[in-house]
């Protein structure tokens, strides 16, 4: 498994660990009405940012693990430079695929505004589109890695 696969297994990890943290905080303190009033878009902004940090602090927690489980297994060492044209078509078709999805998530949550969505629920989506649009990236490498560019 090169570098760049294991990378891509990684970040699938890390989304659904930090996309289910934020769904769960974010609809947490929704229900609980904490984002309605004229501050609530203010107050989802901190949470948003709050989560973030602590998404990179996962992120890296889990690629250090991955990484060192994977050695530690497998006995392989490679290196991390070691990049070829496949990494990099597969790369590029992934960059595709989370444009797609993230500008049509984002038209959709301004359609959504339009037609009368509060703002928060605007945020969700746009926070909602890029978080797609990340997943749908690294799933695209997987499945391009393992059936094949």
């Amino acid at each position: 498994m090169s570098f760049e696969h294991r990378n891509a297994v990684v970040a699938v990890i890390v989304s659904l660990i930090s996309w289910g943290l934020m769904i769960a905080v974010l609809g947490q303190n929704t229900a609980a009405g904490l984002y309605h009033g004229p501050l609530g878009a203010q107050a989802w902004a901190r949470t948003v940012l709050w989560l973030i940090a602590v998404s990179i602090v996962i992120a890296i927690v889990v690629t250090i693990l991955f990484n060192l489980g994977y050695r530690w297994l497998t006995g392989e060492r490679d290196s991390f430079n070691a990049r070829d044209e496949r990494d990099k078509g597969i790369a590029l078709r992934a960059m595709q695929v989370a444009q797609i999805i993230m500008a049509s998530g984002i038209v959709l949550a301004i359609a959504f505004l339009a037609f009368g969505g509060s703002l928060v629920a605007f945020l969700n989506a746009v926070l909602a589109s890029c978080a797609l649009s990340s997943f749908g990236s690294e799933v695209t490498k997987l499945v391009l890695y393992r059936r094949g560019f």
